[in-house]
This record gives C-alpha cells, sequence and structure tokens, in this order.
C-alpha cells in the first residue's frame, strides 16, 4: 500500500497482498524456520522482537521495529499459521486506518492537533489557568490532554486549587516540591528531583517549594472542562 492511495475497507485477502508488495526489501534471510508459540520469533540482528508482516509463495515475511526482515516457511501447523494471518491481518487493518486519516487530511485541508509535532522548549506559552505563588507554562493540549512545566521560586507556596475532571501526573525535574492535600491538607509529600506524584481528580491541593533553588516539574494531565480551579481552601 502506498501512502496516499485510497484503500478499500480492510478485508483478510486484500490486506495480506497489500502489506506483501515489494516486501523483499531490505530482507536478510530466507529458509530459515523457528517461530515462537505466539508466531514471532526474536531478531538475530538486534534482538527485538519480529512480527509476521506479509504471506506470499508459501512464505511469511516478518519485520522488528529495526526494519530488519526474514522469510520464513509458513507454519505447516495450523494454530501457528493462524496465529501468524492473524499478525498480517492486524497490521493491514492498523495501516488502512492511517493512510486513511492521511488521505481525509489532504483533500479537506484540515490540521489534527493531534499530529505528531515537536515542541522547542521556546515555544511554550503562559498557560490561560494560573495561581497564584507558580507560573505555569502550557506544552501541549489537546481535548482531553493538557502537558507543561511549572515553576516555583525557592520559600514560595502556591494557593490552594484543583484540576476539575482532571488526573495529574508530576515529574520532579529540578529542585525540591512540597504537596500538601487531604482533609484539612494534612498529607504533605515531599519531592525531589526524579520523583513523581500523582493527584486524581478535583483532589485540592497546593504545591510549594521547601528547598534553596527554584523548582521545575513536568505536568500532565488527563480528563475534560476547567484545567484548573482556584478554591479557599482544603475541606477539615
Amino acid at each position: 500500500m502506498v501512502r496516499g492511495e485510497k484503500a478499500p475497507r480492510p478485508n483478510a485477502t486484500a490486506i495480506a497482498s497489500s502489506v506483501s508488495e515489494d516486501i523483499s526489501h531490505g530482507e536478510i534471510g530466507s529458509g530459515l524456520s523457528g517461530l515462537h508459540e505466539d508466531a514471532t520469533r526474536d531478531c538475530e540482528i538486534c534482538g527485538l522482537p519480529m512480527f509476521p508482516i506479509a504471506e506470499a509463495d508459501g512464505r511469511v515475511t516478518l519485520e522488528c521495529a529495526n526494519r530488519h526482515r526474514q522469510a520464513v516457511p509458513l507454519p505447516t501447523y495450523r494454530p501457528l499459521r493462524e496465529r501468524a494471518r492473524a499478525w498480517i491481518a492486524r497490521r493491514g487493518a492498523q495501516l488502512h486506518v492511517q493512510h486513511e486519516r492521511w488521505e481525509a487530511e489532504r483533500e479537506e485541508g484540515t490540521v489534527d492537533e493531534r499530529l505528531p509535532r515537536l515542541v522547542r522548549a521556546s515555544e511554550r506559552r503562559f498557560a490561560d489557568g494560573q495561581t497564584a505563588g507558580m507560573v505555569r507554562e502550557e506544552a501541549v493540549r489537546t481535548p482531553g490532554m493538557w502537558a507543561g512545566v511549572v515553576r516555583t521560586e525557592p520559600g514560595r507556596l502556591s494557593s490552594w486549587h484543583h484540576h476539575g475532571d482532571h488526573e495529574s501526573v508530576i515529574f520532579v525535574l529540578s529542585g525540591r516540591v512540597q504537596l500538601e492535600c487531604g482533609p484539612g491538607g494534612a498529607k504533605v509529600f515531599h519531592a525531589r528531583s526524579g520523583d513523581y506524584i500523582y493527584l486524581p481528580p478535583r483532589e485540592i491541593h497546593r504545591e510549594g517549594n521547601d528547598g534553596a533553588e527554584e523548582s521545575e516539574i513536568v505536568v500532565v494531565r488527563a480528563g475534560a472542562g476547567e484545567l484548573v480551579v482556584n478554591v479557599t481552601g482544603p475541606a477539615e
């Protein structure tokens, strides 16, 4: 299947033929046998798992993530043969969906905000929702996810807030982070570089920097609705 072609809805026959075109390119071996029970085998070059990607002329071509390829005879043991064909069908279905999305974007002239992209540090922007005592910079935002960086000066403590229906994961890049949450804010976490903190949705909390240098954390939130809700304090 060539990128840009309008592919039909996948079926087992079409999928097998579409992914077998020009499959000999880059092939590193043939005539080898010995598939694992799941119809894969280990690449003899890099050691990564090799998965069946095409069937032709009584042979199965396998490929690893590094694009090394190997051809083996189609297994005569029926369950193993069907597992190999299932891998091929699964790959064909994935390719079909990918190419169909690319084609729709070209025809409609639309840009999917969830396309792969690189965000430089200089491209982060001041986040819409801010809380006193810290600075949030947004890197990526989609309908169901937010990711960015938060910096806090030494000795500063933020005001109380929560993140609505979003659950959050905090990774401490540098410095020290103190996070208070729970009934009356009595639960306290002290995190340092390399540590993670998980916060469930609507968990009222505040963050501070109990170190001598500025702290910097990476935050990823998953959910919908308001990202930041500032409040007066936690319930007792």
